[in-house]
């Protein structure tokens, strides 16, 4: 299909009056947000009659299988996100899946495409998600009137699989990905539009980025998602596809919306230099150049994130083996920080994979995220210490019960505490961050910005501790979490007693 076709196609609006309706959240520093992670289909089932289209795909209790939540589940819950003090709903990508149940040729493997990384059409909506009145014009429109921002997960590197039984419904379409009006076959591919050799991710269709009709047709793809509303792209498999094509989308979506965020999953836990460089593809602010990327290594994901040792009762100094490597990126304050993901074991671990945790060492883990450099992000089913082990145990639905569950829970009302101090404080969105002190149980650091400056005590012992720090200026301080005050004297050292699994936040008072 020419790629001057497919500009014309207007797949995305019913009209001018819906892209009014859905025109972005005010623009603003993507810092100032903090991200609630939905995995749509595990959330809240808002319409039945959307769930098993295609007679096989729904299997409620079978996790591999879709659930049924949707975006009239989501709509009818924004107030839940919301009232935690949320500002921007991630979603799982809502683009359409293959056509019912997948099992490959082996036998060895059967699922469905509830999550939404096996593209079958990258330019419609799965019809699981939709139901009347419900569309995810509908839902942006709904996001936005809440004042909140939408990120939309997307994958540019693959379609679904391509391994697939002779019994699956769609057999007879396999290794086919359309998107835009036209349809492109991995078993006949006149186009060149795929890779067929090389490394892959499992056996999904893997598209050609050297290919430039290709890399028009993502570009093109995105744009029009990027038009119908969405504020934000989170960015799935970055490694798996060469920097020069993320230099090329990158600057393509940035060119077609000012002030647009996304940010990229690099798999690694260790290859700062790696992770790094994706911040650096082009020079300019994070915000309108290149993408930032999600902190994996300083997250706290069963048994491979590696804060998770430090908040189940290891020592606090070793989130500085993550930290000093803070210089690479073009600017570490907006690297997407989280506790937890789809990927790994939950924080709190099931079915003897990953571990335990209880709601103190929630508060330990959120008090860092929250108030370290970064923008939080938050996985559905925190807020109810959702257990989970390996995929897909750790996607667990949510549903009706467990919000209702939540609002008794201490680690959702803690939610809403670390939300209120972080969106009043705008040094602790965007400050620069300076270790103070360390201990074993304790942390201490400054966020400084803009000639504000908050000093941020950490305790994670089951008492309360004091501390002795240097380097805060005299003058009385004012405990934005607490509400206490402190008088600092003088140059010398500054001692303080930090709650048990608590935290302080002085800032320096003005006078009056």
């Amino acid at each position: 299909m020419p790629i001057a076709a497919l500009i014309v196609i207007l797949f995305f609006f019913s009209g001018p009056a819906r892209a009014l309706e859905n025109a972005p959240a005010e623009s603003r520093d993507f810092r100032d947000e903090s991200v609630y992670f939905v995995m749509t289909d595990r959330f809240v089932d808002g319409d039945k009659a959307n769930n098993d289209l295609y007679g096989d795909e729904y299997k409620p209790g079978n996790l591999r299988y879709y659930q049924g939540g949707d975006f009239k589940g989501l709509i009818e819950n924004l107030d839940h996100i919301k009232d935690m003090g949320f500002t921007a709903v991630w979603i799982t990508p809502p683009v359409m899946q293959p056509p019912g149940r997948y099992v490959n040729r082996a036998g060895t493997y059967d699922a469905a495409g509830y999550h939404g990384y096996w593209a079958w059409d990258l330019s419609k909506i799965d019809p699981h998600l939709e139901s009347k009145g419900a569309s995810y014009a509908d839902l942006i429109a709904a996001v936005h009137a809440k004042g909140m921002k939408i990120i939309q997960d997307v994958v540019a590197n693959h379609g679904h699989g391509g391994d697939v039984a002779p019994s699956v419904k769609w057999y007879g379409e396999k290794c086919r990905v359309s998107g835009l009006g036209g349809t492109f076959d991995y078993d006949d591919d006149k186009q060149d539009w795929f890779h067929h050799s090389g490394p892959v991710v499992a056996d999904l269709l893997d598209f050609n980025e050297d290919n430039p009709e290709t890399v028009k047709w993502l570009v093109e793809i995105y744009k029009g998602w990027q038009n119908l509303g969405v504020d934000a792209f989170r960015i799935d498999t970055v490694v798996w596809m060469k920097p020069e094509f993320w230099k090329t989308f990158t600057a393509e979506l940035h060119k077609n919306r000012k002030d647009f965020f996304m940010f990229g999953e690099v798999w690694t836990n260790d290859d700062f230099d790696l992770l790094a460089g994706y911040t650096r593809l082009a020079p300019g602010g994070p915000m309108n150049s290149a993408m930032s990327v999600l902190d994996m290594p300083g997250s706290s994901m069963g048994g491979w994130g590696r804060f998770e040792a430090v908040f189940k009762g290891g020592d606090y100094n070793r989130v500085d083996e993550v930290l000093k490597n803070d210089s690479k990126y073009k600017d570490a304050t907006y690297l997407v920080t989280f506790l937890d993901n789809p990927d790994k074991p939950r924080f709190n671990g099931a079915a003897g994979e990953g571990s335990s945790a209880a709601a103190e060492q929630y508060f330990d883990a959120l008090n860092f995220y929250f108030t370290a450099r970064g923008i939080p992000c938050v996985y559905y089913g925190t807020e109810v210490r959702m257990a989970g082990g390996n995929d897909p145990d750790n996607r667990r639905y949510l549903g009706p019960d467990g919000i209702r569950a939540s609002k008794t829970d201490p680690v959702y009302l803690h939610l809403k505490k670390l939300n209120a101090l972080r969106s009043a404080i705008p040094a602790l969105r965007k400050g620069v961050q300076t270790r103070l002190y360390g201990s074993k149980d304790q942390y201490v650091f400054k966020r400084e910005y803009k000639g504000e400056s908050v000093f941020v005590f950490l305790n994670k012992g089951r008492t309360a501790a004091e501390v002795a720090v240097r380097g805060i200026p005299p003058g009385d301080y004012a405990d934005l979490y607490g509400g206490g005050t402190f008088a600092v004297k003088g140059k010398g050292r500054f001692s303080v007693k930090i709650p048990s699994h608590g935290l302080l936040a002085l800032r320096i008072k003005p006078h009056k």
